[in-house]
């Protein structure tokens, strides 16, 4: 019996070592990936008016410590999460802590306080923690008051009070959370981008899209204008007139404003499908005949 009990021990070793030493099996241990982490990785991100901001970083979780003024040491720079440096990334230039930071991706490093923090743009993104932390790289630097918050769990970033210029970008790990606003100049972004586009566009719904998105928003109307007029430059029809025609009112131009509608009215009137504008112009057209 005991010879038997060897000899099936060496069976089930020389099969183990087949099957382990089978490129098939390697390989697939290869495409297997990295174990799960402690701290898994997680991305945030958010769109404010046109820029996009993202995050990325490791999410620790407390597990019954102290976090701050314990594992997160007071006054000392931290990487804003575990393993690799925190990374933010702006698709466009943005405004933080009162001074602009160009598109980019950057560490985001910390070095929290019991009243203030610090938050750290570092221009080398790609590095483990912050052991390497290079103060020579830092971008920006500014301040912001710490929260008293809700018990948290994981560490996660949020964004806030999302507007069409700023958003709120907040830390929130144990009883602490951390805002740090982020402000855009969106409309000159956006004058910007229709510069460029229309420029290079021979469809007329390029410059009308920009046109319509001024007078929307009540912004640009000056700009505005032109777009309309690009606009029906490339194709004169009901839906140029109209927003060019929005526009010169908006502007106070009352008399070119009634001129331009009555040619949209025109075009409304021989359009197979009737605008379903066409009524409110014509009642904008009788305020603003009112205004001359």
């Amino acid at each position: 019996m005991r010879y038997i009990r060897h000899f099936c021990g060496m069976v089930i070793l020389a099969t183990l070592l087949i099957v382990f030493a089978s490129p098939s099996v390697v390989e697939a241990q290869d495409r297997s990936g990295e174990l799960p982490r402690l701290s898994p990785n997680a991305a945030v991100s958010q769109t404010i008016g046109i820029t996009t901001v993202e995050v990325t970083y490791g999410r620790p979780s407390v597990r019954d410590r102290e976090i701050f003024g314990g594992l997160v040491p007071y006054d000392r720079v931290w990487r804003t999460g575990a393993d690799e440096a925190t990374v933010i990334t702006f698709s466009d230039p943005v405004t933080l802590g009162g001074s602009e930071v160009p598109a980019g991706s950057y560490a985001l490093f910390t070095i929290p306080g019991e009243d203030e923090w610090t938050i750290i743009l570092n221009d080398e993104p790609d590095q483990w923690g912050a052991y390497n932390y290079d103060s020579a790289l830092n971008v920006h630097e500014f301040s912001t008051a710490p929260e008293e918050a809700s018990f948290r769990e994981v560490m996660t970033f949020t964004f806030d009070d999302v507007t069409h210029e700023s958003a709120v970008l907040t830390l929130h790990w144990d009883t602490v959370q951390v805002p740090i606003d982020i402000s855009v100049d969106t409309d000159a972004l956006v004058a910007q981008r229709a510069e460029e586009e229309i420029a290079n566009t021979t469809s007329w719904q390029k410059p009308l899209e920009f046109a319509g998105y001024a007078l929307q928003r009540g912004v640009l109307l000056q700009q505005a204008l032109g777009w309309a007029e690009r606009s029906a430059e490339l194709q004169e029809n009901f839906n140029n007139l109209y927003v060019k025609a929005r526009i010169q009112a908006a502007l106070g131009q009352y008399a070119e404003a009634m001129q331009t509608g009555e040619r949209a009215v025109e075009k409304g009137e021989e359009a197979e499908d009737t605008p379903v504008t066409l009524d409110r112009l014509r009642e904008d057209m009788r305020q603003w005949e009112e205004q001359i």
